[in-house]
């Protein structure tokens, strides 16, 4: 079947993870998605590991790599005229555009949605950062780790006692860009029924305050601030995450095994799954509130029973005996996950630089439109001459003076 976006240009500017993992979900589902870049100022992720010895320089940059497979790349000096000129042609070109830059940036070009639905109408284009395109922060620029922050992931990761330590990594560069990438296809799809276009403001705090609603609804409904609780629940116990062997025959627990008891049902398959041990069989365990109230010894008897076997073994057992349990499996593990295998999750590219090297596909799967990841990520400008000259028309002089003026870099 022919791929769902194939015949889709979609240009994008900007860097980091929050707009290109939008737009690898249109790439790999057929779109030509082409890359603004500049030798000038790269992606921060280009050069953020970046050393004299690195291999390929900005070319080699693993995190850069695997985010921007099947794209293209195009490298325009935005400082000059002639560059932005180029910009602006392609914008208008391009069935939609896609950008991150913190707000005023493409205005300050011209190529924010302002100016370029003037000459073109049915101009469908995002823009996504931190506090959106308008407010009194709109100018804050930031990245994942303020969003992580500002939205009130920060507050509730921790533990009670100490500081707010945030969740591993910058959550809404990672929650935004699946946010971004259905408006965008809804706009598509708007246009595609109406003949209109639209811009997309798309703020990365709003949409991490989003997916805490719970948390908003409890202190809308009752004003209650609900605090760092570590692994803990509210109002189930066990719930964490406890300490196993790193492998049998070994004494290092290392490992974990994540385990949750949502009610008495539950609670009762746990008992009988942990051989009904004294401690276990107590009454006044039997009602989650009796294990609220003794919860630091549940976890104590629990992991004095985990710490001697794998957590693969403690979740195995667990799991046949109806009791929600997983391994905390850490990066390697993925790699070796049965089931991510199974729906080929992760996929081997080439890449000049990095050679033959694993890429992510997105977790969608639809019936009859498979995922496809044809090439490695672009190096910085690769595409240049080929979108320039070979998918836009630029005449081949043209293409020349401009080359040598240094608008290509």
């Amino acid at each position: 079947m022919t791929p769902l976006f194939r015949g889709m240009r979609l240009l994008e500017f900007g860097g980091g993870a929050a707009g290109p993992v939008s737009t690898r979900y249109f790439a790999d589902h057929g779109a030509t998605v082409i890359r603004v870049e500049s030798r000038q100022r790269p992606d921060f992720l280009r050069i953020l590991r970046l050393t004299p010895d690195s291999k390929g320089g900005v070319d080699g940059a693993e995190h850069f790599n695997v985010l921007n497979a099947n794209k293209l790349s195009v490298a325009l000096n935005l400082s000059k005229p002639e560059g932005v000129a180029v910009a602006r042609r392609l914008a208008l070109w391009a069935d939609c555009v896609a950008e991150n830059f913190a707000p005023g940036a493409m205005a300050k070009w011209g190529l924010d949605y302002a100016s370029l639905v003037k000459a073109r109408p049915d101009l469908v284009m995002i823009s996504t950062c931190l506090n959106g395109q308008t407010g009194p922060e709109r100018h804050y620029p930031g990245f994942g780790g303020q969003g992580s922050a500002l939205s009130g992931f920060n507050h509730l990761t921790g533990w009670p006692d100490r500081e707010p330590v945030g969740p591993y990594g910058t959550i809404t560069d990672s929650l935004s860009p699946r946010f971004a990438a259905m408006l965008l296809a809804s706009a598509l799809l708007h246009r595609e029924e109406t003949g209109e276009g639209q811009l997309i403001d798309l703020s990365q705090v709003e949409g991490g305050v989003i997916c805490l609603s719970e948390f908003v609804l409890a202190y809308t409904a009752n004003g209650e601030t609900i605090d760092r609780a570590g692994n803990r629940s509210r109002h189930a116990v066990p719930h964490g995450v406890f300490r196993c062997l790193d492998r049998p025959g070994t004494q290092a627990t290392d490992r974990w095994v994540a385990i949750a008891v949502h009610d008495d049902a539950d609670w009762q398959r746990l008992v009988d799954a942990l051989g009904r041990p004294a401690w276990a069989v107590d009454p006044t365990l039997a009602t989650a509130a009796g294990r609220l109230a003794r919860v630091g010894e549940i976890e104590c008897h629990l992991e004095g029973w985990t710490r001697t076997q794998t957590a693969l073994d403690v979740a195995t057992r667990l799991q046949a005996a109806g009791v929600d349990a997983g391994p905390v499996e850490d990066l390697g593990d993925l790699h070796d996950d049965p089931q991510l295998a199974h729906r080929g999750h992760f996929q081997p590219v080439e890449h000049p630089i990095l050679g033959t090297h694993p890429a992510e596909r997105h977790a969608i799967r639809f019936s009859a439109m498979e995922p496809r990841l044809e090439r490695g990520a672009p190096r910085l400008g690769e595409h240049s001459e080929h979108v320039l000259r070979e998918l836009y028309g630029m005449p081949a002089d043209e293409f020349t003076r401009l080359r040598d003026l240094g608008v290509f870099e």
